[in-house]
């Protein structure tokens, strides 16, 4: 899985406001497709997770998140399902800054 926030060149976000994070999701099999896509976010480096809502659209996933003011950095945790069964799972503690 990929995330793909548009970041500042300080790898940062703003925070306080909402903010859109693109997911997309790789496999090999070309038949499957992802059925299901749970994003959980994190303030406190995965000491606690909360889920924020995903659409699905256009060929691409976006979870909506909405960057607390006062927080440093955001983790992000994702599981994906696919129509063959498979699935997968990914953290990524302070995977960006927040400003």
């Amino acid at each position: 899985m990929r995330f793909t926030p548009r970041l500042d060149d300080h790898n940062r976000a703003p925070g306080g406001v909402p903010f859109l994070v693109p997911v997309r999701v790789e496999h090999t099999d070309a038949q499957a497709r992802i059925t299901s896509l749970t994003v959980r976010v994190s303030y406190d480096d995965g000491g606690t997770w909360q889920t924020v809502p995903v659409q699905h659209g256009g060929g691409q996933w976006l979870a909506g998140l909405r960057h607390p003011a006062g927080a440093a950095f955001v983790s992000l945790r994702a599981t994906a399902t696919d129509s063959a069964g498979n699935t997968v799972d990914q953290t990524i503690i302070r995977g960006y800054r927040l400003r």
